[in-house]
């Protein structure tokens, strides 16, 4: 049956404060640097987790239109974080790769994140962390497949600043 509407709006709730968060980050120097703008960090973060992948990959993953990841690409790639080459399996397109110096700017960000978190978290068990890890990841992961199985992503909202 699934959760009821109104159970739904109580999770927007947290939800929204979450993304807010970004801002809040921002503010606090939690970006990679001031000449790559925070959406095209939040890629040059998923090329890391991700590894060597497509344009088309990347958009289909973050449900936003090729246009807005290469346009980030391009960004990143200016900035020397990443690297293309061509795919051997189709040279009409480029694999993305991060460079060395894209993982070790990836590496402090989340390792300040991971700080800056853990000091707000204080008072929590890391059994409670791992558990709202596992829950907001549950809860990504349908959105995410509803949302592409669906088609419904041309105004859902979750354009360049997503991740």
């Amino acid at each position: 049956m699934g959760p009821t509407p109104e159970t739904c709006g109580e999770l927007l709730r947290p939800l929204r404060a979450l993304m807010g968060l970004k801002q809040v980050a921002l503010q606090r120097g939690l970006q990679l640097s001031d000449q790559v703008p925070y959406a095209a960090a939040g890629l040059l973060t998923e090329l890391v987790h991700r590894g060597e992948c497509r344009v088309s990959d990347l958009a289909h993953h973050r449900i936003v239109d090729a246009s807005v990841v290469s346009r980030q690409v391009n960004q990143l790639e200016q900035a020397g974080l990443i690297t293309r080459r061509p795919d051997p399996a189709d040279r009409r397109v480029s694999l993305l790769r991060t460079t060395e110096l894209g993982d070790r700017v990836v590496a402090e960000l989340e390792q300040k994140k991971s700080e800056w978190i853990g000091e707000a978290l204080v008072g929590w068990e890391d059994a409670k962390v791992r558990e709202l890890a596992r829950l907001l990841g549950d809860a990504m992961s349908d959105i995410r497949r509803h949302t592409i199985e669906s088609g419904d992503h041309s105004d859902s909202g979750m354009g360049e600043g997503t991740r």
